[in-house]
């Protein structure tokens, strides 16, 4: 992909779009790391399974004694309840839609992240990590992987003044043709130059329920919306031009 800096080749567009005014861009990303539709009936099945393995414990256990069958009956329990809590925190309480913001005067990308843990019993911690836009390149990446299969734009961040990468986030999936577009949006925009002020895609998808983003850390919301105080009075006033986010 051209260099954020370059001269972009292909007309700007987004497929999604939360907010945008002068300040800050804010893009939707899905989570496609799991089959959602099938969290449910597995945290229902893991639940029959561990009561039906109890079932069967407590009727040996009644009719032969032993410590083994309340071993076996606790092992159960908290494997089984594990992977059910999983599950369902997986469907109801992780949010799908994992934004990243653009703030145009700061020069930096803020990347919003939901950090799951295999151990659903500890808080899942949400994580923002800030790059500076100068170190992103853009790559469009395809991937065979089954949840994930299909072409997808790739932020890679660079070692400054070098091609040494250290970290890559993804920002959209879709086609070549939309993608090449939205990197063009992502690059003109943080430039100053105009860009479209409505996405290709208007509201949430469908599948992109139940939950939004959760709230971002305090800090972290205003540093990613707001511009330094030294160029506050020049801006002025945010002057939203679109917002998407409802």
């Amino acid at each position: 992909m051209p260099e954020n800096h370059e001269p972009q080749l292909v007309p700007p567009q987004l497929l999604w779009l939360n907010k945008i005014n002068a300040i800050w861009l804010e893009i939707p990303r899905y989570d496609k790391g799991m089959t959602w539709w099938a969290m449910t009936p597995l945290a229902v099945f893991t639940f029959l399974m561990m009561v039906a393995l109890l079932d069967h414990y407590i009727s040996v256990e009644i009719e032969y004694g032993g410590y083994l069958m309340i071993i076996l009956a606790a092992v159960s329990i908290v494997s089984f309840s594990t992977m059910t809590l999983f599950c369902l925190k997986l469907a109801l309480v992780t949010p799908r839609d994992q934004p990243v913001r653009l703030n145009r005067v700061r020069q930096n990308i803020y990347v919003y992240q939901y950090k799951k843990d295999r151990i659903p019993w500890l808080k899942w911690p949400v994580i923002i990590t800030r790059y500076n836009w100068t170190d992103v390149y853009g790559e469009i990446r395809y991937c065979s992987d089954r949840y994930r299969s299909g072409y997808q734009l790739w932020g890679a961040v660079c070692e400054p003044g070098t091609y040494n990468v250290t970290h890559r986030f993804q920002l959209a999936d879709g086609n070549p043709a939309d993608l090449q577009q939205v990197w063009s949006f992502l690059c003109l925009y943080m430039k100053g130059e105009p860009v479209p002020a409505e996405p290709k895609n208007k509201g949430r998808p469908d599948s992109w329920r139940p939950r939004k983003a959760a709230q971002w850390p305090e800090e972290m919301e205003r540093e990613s919306t707001t511009a330094p105080e030294a160029e506050l009075g020049e801006i002025g006033k945010q002057s939203v031009i679109s917002d998407n986010s409802r």
